[in-house]
């Protein structure tokens, strides 16, 4: 993975975690929502814990 692809991910999660943070604060989120965003951010921070050298992807146990 190339270090532009790397700082790509990490740019999508954060809109990702902005995401996150906008929906629990609605008056009623949308539990839908929420769980599929912190789905991507798991795919996306398994992908860059692989990149960094850290761990396997939660997926490969």
């Amino acid at each position: 993975m190339s270090i532009v692809l790397a700082r790509r991910l990490r740019g999508f999660h954060s809109l990702l975690e902005m995401a996150l943070r906008d929906e629990r604060a609605r008056p009623r989120p949308d539990d839908r929502t929420v769980a599929s965003i912190k789905k991507k951010k798991l795919v996306i921070k398994d992908r860059l814990a692989v990149f960094d050298g850290r761990q396997m992807p939660s997926g490969s146990h």
